[in-house]
């Protein structure tokens, strides 16, 4: 396997990205359907989309390079991530058959986003940094 002049960090922060905006997509659409009678609220979650990136679209092997780290290597698509996603158990349906919960869609993709525009920050900064490395070597 030969080295990369980018390795493979930027494809696993785009993954990272690109499944941040499919759920950021799904919570839009939940919140956008709150008043529609009869519609199912959508749960996928950020680590459905990732382990469908990380699986089709980038072949990233994800590995612990330290046992204190998340261990990717579940079955689980649910990743335990410490409290940060909270996956509801139980479906609660109101009378009309909606069972969208509008204050949880919120506050599940306000988090999103800040961990969206973390993960884009972090690319910034890797590119910053190549740019300073092609700047340098001048």
């Amino acid at each position: 396997m030969g080295m990369t002049l980018f390795g493979g960090t930027f494809a696993q922060l785009e993954a990272v990205a690109v499944a941040r905006e499919k759920a950021q997509a799904v919570f839009s659409s939940n919140i956008a359907n709150t008043d529609t009678p009869n519609y199912k609220a959508d749960r996928r979650t950020f680590a459905d989309f990732l382990d469908s990136a990380v699986r089709t679209r980038h072949p990233v092997a994800l590995y612990r390079s330290d046992p204190r780290h998340m261990d990717f290597s579940t079955d689980d698509r649910r990743l335990d991530l410490g409290g940060v996603f909270h996956h509801e158990g139980g479906v609660n349906t109101r009378m009309d058959g909606n069972s969208v919960d509008l204050q949880q869609q919120m506050v599940e993709m306000a988090k999103n986003q800040m961990l969206h525009d973390l993960s884009v920050r972090l690319l910034k900064q890797k590119l910053s940094g190549l740019r300073n490395a092609i700047r340098e070597g001048r």
